[in-house]
């Protein structure tokens, strides 16, 4: 659990690893060790601040919570009263399922700057996962509103409205839907409706299609709601279809409409990106070919540029 949730801080220096090098695992322990010290940080509380709460980002993404924590309390101590670290701080507890803390700590990120978008997002999703739907769907539309292409977030509205009863709401927003190569929101909204409905053939058949189709990070993001809500286990979240059994260029070209070029050069932030400050709006999709599996390196950069929406 826990992709859902946007963060909001420093650029993390990211370890670029080759494909199949053994030195990769080395080399990454090494940085997690690095920055997991303490007695190396700037004196200057602005510079401090920075380091700490970079650490801090760090260790959540690799759900080492304990460090998360202490780092993100240097921070504080560093510079106190800050809606990012209020807003980092909610996530952790929310990976911890402390939900009175986490929305606690996602109303006080709200307080000391109430247009921060995570923030909002993130209240919305303890609130969901508490079933509390009406309240989290108002944080949702609140989120939406600052970024209204944002698929994620319409997805979370959806289901708020398909959890919550509001069937007449969940079935226009549905109807307006159509596949999309940049984004498994269709998918995703029909499996949940297939799920709802206790079609679980149907539903899975779905949830197929998105994984057929679209790149391993942009599912999860997804599948995430419907773990939680114990429609998927995390096992099946994370199944990739064997390489022979992914569609090929000339299916994706059938399964999907043409879309224009501006649609396919925008591109949605998903949770778990850590941009700099004052970066909460929409990122450009990655340049260079990124396969399915996850590897940075891809052995047929055509077909994984289509599946990526990235052609």
């Amino acid at each position: 659990m826990g992709r859902g949730l946007w963060i909001l801080g420093m650029a993390l220096p990211l370890i670029l690893s080759g494909c199949g090098k053994k030195a990769d695992s080395v080399a990454r322990s090494t940085a997690e060790e690095a920055a997991k010290r303490t007695d190396d940080l700037p004196t200057d509380p602005e510079e401090k601040y920075k380091v700490t709460y970079i650490r801090s980002a760090q260790a959540f993404s690799r759900n080492d919570l304990e460090n998360a924590i202490k780092f993100l309390d240097l921070a504080e101590q560093a510079k106190p009263g800050q809606a990012n670290t209020a807003n980092l701080r909610g996530a952790i507890y929310t990976r911890q399922r402390d939900w009175p803390k986490a929305q606690s700590a996602f109303e006080e990120a709200l307080k000391l700057q109430p247009d921060l978008p995570m923030a909002q997002f993130n209240l919305g999703e303890v609130l969901f996962l508490n079933k509390k739907y009406a309240e989290a769907r108002e944080r949702f539309q609140i989120f939406v509103n600052s970024q209204p292409k944002n698929d994620l977030g319409l997805y979370k509205i959806y289901l708020c409205d398909l959890l919550g009863g509001d069937k007449a709401k969940a079935d226009a927003f549905l109807n307006t839907l159509q596949p999309n190569p940049n984004s498994p929101l269709y998918y995703f909204a029909k499996a949940a409706e297939a799920f709802v409905k206790g079609d679980k053939t149907v539903a899975m058949e779905f949830v197929g299609s998105a994984y057929r189709i679209y790149p391993p990070d942009a599912n999860a993001t997804f599948a995430d709601s419907l773990v939680e809500k114990g429609y998927l286990s995390g096992e099946q979240a994370e199944k990739i279809p064997e390489e022979d059994n992914k569609a090929k260029v000339t299916e994706l070209k059938t399964l999907l409409p043409a879309v224009k070029k501006e649609e396919q050069k925008s591109g949605n932030l998903l949770p778990g990106h850590v941009p700099p400050p004052g970066d909460s709006g929409p990122r450009q999709p990655c340049s260079r070919p990124v396969n399915p599996r996850g590897s940075r390196c891809c052995p047929r950069p055509r077909k994984c540029c289509v599946a990526n929406g990235l052609v």
